[in-house]
């Protein structure tokens, strides 16, 4: 394997990843609506290059690059949920 396929497989096993984190997300149900929303969409446009791995052209691999990027700024949107340490109860 040459370097610019290496490089792309690596590229696509962390759009394959994300879009896996993604999918979580959207079925979490203490991920507030809105987030969920956006995951759901997220794993939808993955799934449309999905069917392209390895032999998509120029266009659907600039695409999937940009859905890596997509994703990678999505996800620091997860520290907008608040979560509190859980209650200890001492006897």
């Amino acid at each position: 394997m040459n370097s610019n396929e290496a490089k792309n497989e690596m590229l696509v096993g962390v759009l394959i990843d994300l879009a896996a984190i993604c999918q979580k997300l959207a079925e979490n149900s203490a991920v507030p609506e809105e987030l969920r929303v956006k995951a759901r969409y997220l794993v939808e446009e993955f799934d449309s290059l999905a069917p392209y791995r390895g032999k998509g052209s120029a266009d659907q691999h600039f695409q999937g690059e940009k859905r890596v990027e997509k994703i990678a700024r999505f996800l620091p949107r997860l520290l907008e949920v608040q979560a509190q340490p859980a209650v200890v109860q001492r006897d």
